[in-house]
């Protein structure tokens, strides 16, 4: 999973990359459904740089245990490990097209979220009457929610009514979602 740590209030680069022995597969919903970009190719890491397809260049500024942090030009990219407990068992189960959620992000409001058309329209007091694109898909396992101007986030199943969301920047954010 990989964000940028801009200091927009919007993530400018929403991809998932799978690497496995030299070779990479990724899904990048980077500008929205209109950028969508299904790739694949090969990668190597050579004197600091992570190629790809031996032609784009990014500099590795650091590998820990959980995290890859890359830079291109000015932009730092973070791309989190992602743990295969978070590989959703059940995709087909969950449903969000045409329904509404109330969600808990944590925080001290519950937000309305619509998924209607392939559009997620918000009603709450921070992003009132917002309107943005979504685009769910499966990456390795992993039932990924992609969103225009958000992190993208990982739908990891359903307990009972609550559907569990995971999003990853700074910290782990869970978000909790059910039929309202």
């Amino acid at each position: 999973m990989s964000y940028t740590d801009s200091e927009s209030s919007f993530p400018i680069f929403s991809e998932i990359i799978t690497f496995d022995n030299g070779f990479y597969e990724s899904d990048n919903f980077s500008f929205g459904p209109l950028h969508y970009e299904k790739s694949n190719g090969t990668y190597k890491l050579e004197n600091q740089k992570l190629i790809f397809n031996d032609t784009t260049k990014l500099s590795v500024l650091a590998i820990t245990n959980d995290s890859l942090i890359t830079r291109h030009e000015n932009i730092s990219y973070i791309l989190k490990k992602l743990n295969d407990t978070l590989k959703n068992k059940e995709p087909n189960k969950i449903k969000l097209e045409g329904l509404t959620f109330d969600a808990d992000y944590g925080g001290p409001q519950i937000s309305t979220i619509t998924f209607q058309s392939g559009r997620v329209l918000f009603d709450s007091q921070l992003v009132m009457g917002s309107s943005n694109k979504f685009m769910r898909t499966n990456h390795n396992g992993f039932d990924i929610l992609f969103q225009e101007f958000a992190l993208p986030r990982i739908i990891k199943g359903i307990d009972r009514d609550t559907i569990m969301l995971y999003a990853f920047h700074k910290k782990v954010i869970k978000i909790k979602m059910w039929k309202k």
